[in-house]
């Protein structure tokens, strides 16, 4: 069974005449999906000559967004990472210290016994040590693993909210200057004429710049330039 490919919309040919900063009228033909997507296509012949340094891929996306559709936000905002709430603490009791077991005592006839047979022991404790398992290691302590726990807890939220913050500034840095490439390029352009074409009839329509806003799309949820 075949999948259905999505076809791409037909492209339309647009006419537009238009100055910049007070330039000589230029008239310009564009191929594109529609109205919005012409102007961008003006908008991108215009940036090299904003007066800025080179733009990045990601500047020169959201100043045309901008541009195109300025009733629409141009960059959404980025989605911060979650951060883990810190490991509370826990009072744990404390450990019992371990009592010695006391020695029996022997009397004079045991101790005279023992040291007749102290040398036979020896030999006999020397072949067990061999066979001997090793000694058990101490029960690790739960109050030292669980602020274990508790730093590497904290290292990691200090990593994230540290992304978090570099996500933000990137985001505001990013707007703020789409902003005011926008608040100098406006003024300066003029559009004089624009025109789509009818090529079933062979005319052209004039549209009303600037266009209206578009009743069908969400503004609270633009386009994200980084994700292209």
């Amino acid at each position: 069974m075949k999948k259905d490919h999505k076809r791409e919309p037909d492209l339309i040919q647009y006419r537009l005449e238009y100055s910049f900063n007070d330039d000589l009228p230029s008239e310009r033909y564009f191929m594109a999906k529609d109205p919005r997507d012409a102007l961008s296509q003006v908008a991108y012949s215009c940036i090299k000559h904003i007066p800025v340094d080179s733009l990045t891929e990601i500047e020169q996306d959201c100043f045309v967004r901008a541009f195109s559709n300025p009733t629409k936000p141009f960059l959404q905002k980025p989605q911060l990472l979650f951060v883990p709430a810190p490991i509370p603490d826990i009072d744990f009791p404390e450990p019992e210290p371990m009592q010695p077991s006391p020695e029996p005592e022997t009397s004079k006839e045991q101790r005279q016994g023992s040291d007749s047979e102290q040398g036979f022991q020896d030999i006999a404790q020397n072949n067990e040590s061999e066979n001997e398992a090793p000694e058990l290691q101490p029960k690790p302590d739960p109050a030292a693993e669980h602020k274990t726990k508790q730093k590497e807890r904290l290292v990691q939220i200090a990593e994230i909210e540290k992304n978090n913050q570099a996500l933000l500034e990137r985001y505001e840095k990013l707007s703020h200057k789409t902003t005011k490439i926008l608040e100098w390029f406006a003024p300066r352009i003029e559009i004089i004429t624009f025109e789509e074409h009818n090529r079933w009839t062979d005319s052209w329509t004039s549209i009303e710049y600037p266009l209206e806003p578009d009743q069908e799309e969400d503004p609270s949820e633009p386009d994200d330039p980084e994700a292209e």
